[in-house]
This record gives structure tokens, C-alpha cells and sequence, in this order.
């Protein structure tokens, strides 16, 4: 090997040992922004089933979701096309719940947006459907507020109403504004 090979093979070696401990060294861990951790879910899921029971082992509520995100940091799980079915203590049947859109809160509070459809699955209820585009339900009282345009209907009538508030539980229903009743009895 002449004196010019090895004069630059000896400077690609020195080179390659000067800059070597830069390539292998781990680069510093920056921690993350709290605010990107919050806006981002702790876990997603697809096609998800959710059961909740209470202390007697008594199923409370369930849903069933298409898409399901987990923000723990935010204290909520958002829904896309959810489908809750409300238990009763009381053995009788349950009201399935369906919308576009649905945010489950940590203090067991459901905001349910965008088509929002409830139907009572007791053939002899009063009350057989409520439609709207916006519903708040408290999973523990089992209560129903709404602000928006509501459609609520039974055997023998037809009801609209811009506003409601509803107990589950005892079947009261609060118009906040009634617009228009339909009744037209069954021969």
C-alpha cells in the first residue's frame, strides 16, 4: 500500500473514532408536553362491550361501542355510535339508548349527541321512545336533561317539546317547552 492509501485510510479511521461516540450515544430523553399526554387517549378500543354491576352484582349499565377512546387524565371515554342499555333496580326492563356520539364522564354522568333515540324495552311503559339530537343521563339517578328539540312517543300520542327532564326510575317526564301533543287512541 503506497504512503497516500495509508495516510488516508489512518484520517477515515481517526474520523470514524472521533464520531463514533456521537452515533452510538443515546439521545436525551425529552419528557412529554402534559398538555399533548392529556389530549391523547390512554388506550383505544374497537367494538368494545362494557359491562357495570353494582355492590349486589346487579347489572347497572352496559355499552356497546363501535369506537372507544380513553382519556384517563381528562376524566372521561368517548363513544362513536354507542349503545347503552339502562338496568333497573327494580327487575323491570331496561331502556337501550343509542346516538352518533357519546362521552362517559368519571362521575358516571353520559352526554349523548346527535341522534340520540331512547326506547323502553317494557312493551306497557307509558313512554316507548324519546328522539333527540342532545341528552345528558345521570347513570346513578337515573335521570334525563335535554335542552334541544325532543320527540317523545307512546301507544297513543305524539309529543314535541323543546327541552325535557325525565326520572327513569319513577317514569316522570318534564317538558321544559311544550310545542305540539298528537294523541289519536287505538280502536
Amino acid at each position: 500500500m503506497s504512503k497516500v492509501g495509508l495516510s488516508i485510510a489512518c484520517l477515515f479511521i481517526l474520523a470514524t473514532l472521533l464520531y463514533l461516540p456521537g452515533f452510538l450515544a443515546e439521545e436525551p430523553l425529552i419528557p412529554p408536553d402534559q398538555d399533548v399526554l392529556a389530549i391523547t387517549p390512554s388506550y383505544k378500543a374497537r367494538n368494545l362491550t362494557t359491562t357495570l354491576y353494582n355492590e349486589q352484582g346487579q347489572r347497572v349499565h352496559e355499552v356497546f361501542s363501535s369506537t372507544m377512546e380513553n382519556y384517563e387524565q381528562l376524566g372521561f371515554v368517548l363513544f362513536l355510535a354507542p349503545q347503552y342499555t339502562i338496568y333497573q333496580e327494580s327487575g323491570e326492563p331496561p331502556w337501550q339508548v343509542v346516538a352518533d356520539e357519546g362521552t362517559l364522564y368519571d362521575n358516571n354522568m353520559i352526554q349523548l349527541e346527535n341522534n340520540v333515540v331512547i326506547v323502553s324495552k317494557d312493551q306497557a311503559d307509558f313512554v316507548q321512545r324519546v328522539t333527540t339530537d342532545y341528552l345528558e343521563i345521570d347513570l346513578d339517578q337515573q335521570t334525563m336533561v335535554s335542552d334541544a328539540r325532543v320527540e317523545i312517543s307512546g301507544p297513543d300520542f305524539l309529543i314535541f317539546s323543546n327541552g325535557l327532564r325525565a326520572n327513569l326510575l319513577n317514569k316522570t317526564y318534564e317538558l321544559n317547552q311544550h310545542v305540539q301533543t298528537t294523541y289519536s287512541p287505538a280502536n
